[in-house]
């Protein structure tokens, strides 16, 4: 047997040609989600508050 075990990058790199690119693709989308998700639970809770506490 051989002792030496390559990395999966090593053996196939062009299995991994774009794997960065993807992974900072991946990561603007996250982010962008996560401020939609924030902005739809902030502008609603907002306007709760706003009722809940009588100004209107």
């Amino acid at each position: 047997m051989d002792s030496r075990q390559p990395s999966d990058i090593a053996a196939f790199p062009e299995l991994f040609d774009g794997l960065d690119q993807f992974i900072a693709e991946e990561a603007s989308h996250l982010l962008r989600t996560g401020a939609v998700l924030a902005l739809a639970v902030a502008i609603p809770g907002a306007a709760l508050l706003y009722l809940a506490t009588g100004v209107a």
